[in-house]
């Protein structure tokens, strides 16, 4: 069985080394989508021994739910000819890890085609402010189900804007987990994370102007008190 990683990624020299190095534990290859990164992103993942294809998008388009959408597509379409045998394909956003027994994606019958993952957020809190991201100790007890992992088959596309995972025919199952650690890498990630959404999605800028300058968390973005990432099964919240 041969495994595919993916990620598009933009301007994430912190973490970017990390996050190839959780995606070769699993993978055979990876593929990455740069999107006109204007810090030492490239450099990093061009001298990173796990990735396979760089492909380089030097033109920043100011749709971005469109332009993030457009990535993903061509990034896919772009895997399924490069590599053909590959089985399955693992899609994953930079400040994600996954938390899974990859061998049994063996035991799966054939019509189980694609795996939606819990994902949590982690969150900044006065006890770990100053800490690495990954030693932060909380998070929201909100979880989303997003399709990260899918077999390499016809009919996978993106058809719409702020399309996160592609249409994928068959069974789709719901197992394991995925650490979040968008809203946990630093104050300043916080804070750029605020304009970005603030700026470029309309659909979601009144929610991110209201976040900014409170990157240091007592409670969840909704409003709940944080858990431990060891009461996920026991306290989690189906978000959506």
């Amino acid at each position: 069985m041969k495994i595919t990683g993916l990620t598009r990624i933009r301007n994430e020299e912190i973490i970017i080394r990390d996050t190839l190095d959780h995606i070769g534990t699993f993978a055979d290859d990876i593929i990455v989508f740069d999107d006109a990164s204007e810090d030492d992103t490239l450099k990093i993942i061009r001298n990173h021994a796990n990735v396979s294809i760089i492909l380089s998008n030097h033109n920043w388009s100011s749709d971005r739910p469109l332009a993030e959408t457009e990535n993903r597509r061509q990034l896919l379409e772009f895997a399924q000819k490069y590599s053909p045998d590959t089985d399955w394909f693992i899609y994953m956003d930079a400040d994600e890890r996954i938390e899974f027994d990859w061998q049994e994606l063996n035991n799966l019958p054939k019509e189980i085609t694609g795996i939606r993952m819990k994902l949590f957020d982690y969150y900044i809190t006065k006890e770990d402010v100053d800490l690495y991201y990954t030693e932060r100790r909380f998070i929201g007890p909100e979880y989303r189900n997003i399709l990260m992992a899918f077999r390499n088959i016809p009919g996978l596309k993106y058809v719409k804007k702020d399309q996160r995972s592609p249409i994928v025919p068959g069974k789709i199952i719901i197992s394991c987990y995925v650490k979040h650690y968008g809203k946990a890498v630093s104050v300043k990630q916080w804070e750029d994370t605020c304009d970005y959404y603030v700026q470029n999605f309309p659909a979601y800028a009144e929610k991110w102007k209201l976040r900014k300058g409170n990157a240091i968390h007592t409670l969840s973005d909704f409003g709940r008190p944080l858990i431990t990432w060891e009461e996920k099964e026991l306290k989690g919240i189906k978000l959506y």
